[in-house]
């Protein structure tokens, strides 16, 4: 391995390990200081790194992804506005309403109020449709152990930055001998993209692995936590799945009576577009519920 690759391999774990850091820790204090202090950067080239990857500075990348985790808690909960400040580590309801309508242009409450009537009017079609790309409108509920994966992170719209996430881990795979017969591809799509831009989507490819790796360049490790989850299986291609999340997340939840955990939906590819029809494609959307 020659020096420049080296440098490239460190460049992208110690980014890795921020990023899965603030991810993790949204509801804490994230100090810039501390977080330079965990990528062994100085804090000067830390700054300056994490802005040109992450195309905005480093605090306003906090700020955004703790409001638009925010969106999500005032949409598929019914947890009080101010534990839902807390939530997103704000202490302060007043600072958290604040920022939130700077954002959004209304606060917290108009929009918890306002999706509620959208949703409403919506219903009828949303069903609709999404009769038309999953198997069933009811899930299965399965209980699943922990999954260990390693992962490729792209920034972007989903339509493009998946293909090249799925690029770069299923390369790392293949060359280190990680494919077996039964090797599980699941993709975690960490944003919505009617609330956040197009070219700030993030997408995790992830492939299950059983034993012992490390993160290495842009190949990253985490885990995704077991427990009960609702799984719904989608039927087509990968665009129409905005379709099937309309229903889950805007109908079914709220229909279902169903608690969410406070942990990622994600998506399992059963076959590949490689070699099967986009309309026979099959996904299972496995969402967290108590």
């Amino acid at each position: 391995m020659d020096v420049g690759t080296g440098t490239q391999k460190l460049y992208f774990e110690r980014i890795n390990k921020v990023i899965l850091y603030i991810n993790n820790h949204l509801g804490e204090e994230l100090d810039l200081e501390y977080l330079a202090e965990i990528s062994n950067y100085s804090p000067f080239h830390f700054h300056r790194i994490m802005s040109a990857y992450l195309g905005e500075s480093l605090g306003a990348y906090i700020v955004r992804i703790r409001l638009e985790t925010a969106v999500s808690l005032l949409r598929y909960s019914e947890m009080a506005v101010g534990d839902v400040a807390f939530k997103v580590g704000y202490e302060n309801p007043a600072s958290f309403n604040k920022a939130f309508k700077k954002r959004f242009g209304i606060s917290p409450n108009e929009y918890r109020q306002d999706y509620e009537s959208l949703k409403k009017n919506e219903n009828v079609k949303i069903k609709f449709k999404a009769m038309q790309s999953l198997k069933s409108i009811q899930p299965k509920i399965k209980e699943l152990k922990p999954l260990k994966v390693i992962y490729a992170r792209a920034l972007g719209s989903y339509s493009q930055s998946a293909g090249k996430a799925w690029e770069t881990v299923c390369g790392y795979a293949q060359k280190n001998h990680l494919f077996g017969f039964k090797t599980e591809f699941i993709g975690i799509s960490h944003d919505d993209p009617k609330v956040t831009e197009p070219e700030k989507l993030r997408y995790d490819a992830c492939i299950v692995v059983s034993k012992e790796i490390k993160p290495d360049g842009e190949i990253g490790v985490q885990e995704i936590p077991g427990g009960k989850y609702a799984v719904f299986t989608h039927m087509g291609p990968y665009e129409n799945f905005q379709n099937s999340y309309n229903y889950i997340f805007g109908t079914w939840i709220a229909e279902s009576g169903v608690t969410l955990r406070d942990v990622r939906s994600f998506e399992k590819y059963l076959n590949s577009p490689d070699d099967t029809k986009p309309e026979k494609l099959l996904t299972e959307i496995y969402v967290p519920i108590e």
